[in-house]
């Protein structure tokens, strides 16, 4: 019952994102502009994508090494898009049908699998935050701008641009910092404390643990590269609209972190609907029609919807295939 409450709200968030974002949408304008894109660009991006997704289930095979499993990068490779098929079906099924592929092909336990996926996710949690800080100090005033007016009710304020939103933040990180200094004996003493301290603590673990890999600057650096694949693939996918093509690279930089917020809150189809309304949203900064920014997210969305389904089905089918034949060497 607890799971099928979950997926209930999992879709119920989905469905609402995807009606508001699509309630008055011309079908016939938006297949008219997804039509008239250049595809080349698309292409190019879903090949990038499709690079930092090997370097994903390369710097997955550090982990498994770190715990003294041999596993070739392309067996990690199948994992890794059969993980992503699954999110598009099942929310959040993805780490554990990709523990469950590596188990099929290498004999890796799946818990000790879950416990390196935790890793990556830790290790790639700490980089888009590094990245939502660059962009927070690069575009500030834009962003604040538009949380304003998100916010704001439809009676304008003409006085809400005068409003000096970066003190009033600082005063209440201030504010609070003191507060929580003041407060520190008896939250210390608290049952939330020691449940928020045991989540740093883990937090801290599991990034500690890279330094069992025997390569972990090379870990690091893979990562890296993994987030600015992404974001080189939301660049180009840029040129293949008129109207988005204009936007630099700091500016897609702000779109891309706005659209993650989209794919990691829970809705199916991996950020179905969330996915459309925030890279909509944050494309309006820039003076991108809602409509241009729906048909643009359609086609990212849709295109990588399409080919990692498919890649997944297949993967699938060659892990199956090899766990046969496995099975046939040993009877």
């Amino acid at each position: 019952m607890k799971k099928i409450i979950q997926y209930g709200l999992v879709l119920l968030i989905g469905g609402f994102f995807l009606y508001f974002v699509f309630r008055d949408t011309n079908w016939t304008d938006l297949f008219q502009k997804m039509g008239a894109a250049n595809y080349n660009w698309l292409a190019l991006g879903v090949v990038i994508s499709m690079i930092s997704h090997w370097i994903r289930a390369y710097r997955a095979t550090l982990l498994y090494d770190a715990m003294h499993f041999k596993v070739s990068t392309t067996n990690s490779f199948y994992a890794v898009l059969i993980g992503y098929m699954m999110n598009y079906i099942i929310p959040r099924a993805g780490e554990v049908s990709r523990c469950a592929a590596i188990s099929k092909t290498d004999d890796v336990p799946v818990e000790k699998s879950l416990g390196s996926v935790v890793t990556e996710r830790l290790v790639d949690m700490v980089i888009l935050l590094a990245i939502l800080g660059i962009i927070f100090l690069l575009q500030f005033d834009m962003i604040s701008t538009f949380i304003s007016d998100a916010l704001k009710s439809n009676t304008q304020d003409t006085n809400a641009q005068s409003i000096p939103w970066k003190w009033i933040a600082l005063a209440s990180f201030g504010g609070i910092g003191l507060l929580l200094f003041l407060l520190r004996k008896r939250l210390v003493q608290s049952s939330l404390f020691a449940r928020i301290f045991s989540l740093i603590q883990g937090f801290g673990d599991g990034l500690l643990s890279i330094r069992h890999v025997k390569k972990p600057f090379l870990f690091i650096v893979l990562s890296v590269l993994i987030w600015v694949g992404y974001i080189l693939m939301m660049y180009f996918c840029l040129f293949s609209m008129e109207s988005t093509s204009h936007l630099s690279i700091v500016d897609c930089l702000t779109v891309f972190a706005i659209g993650t917020i989209g794919v990691v809150l829970p809705a199916p189809g991996a950020g179905a609907g969330t996915y459309h309304f925030f890279v909509m949203q944050s494309l309006l900064l820039f003076g991108v029609a809602k409509e241009d920014g729906i048909a643009y997210a359609t086609m990212v969305h849709g295109i990588q919807m399409v080919i990692l389904i498919i890649l997944g089905a297949i993967a699938s089918l060659i892990v199956l295939g090899k766990q046969k034949n496995k099975e046939n060497e040993q009877a």
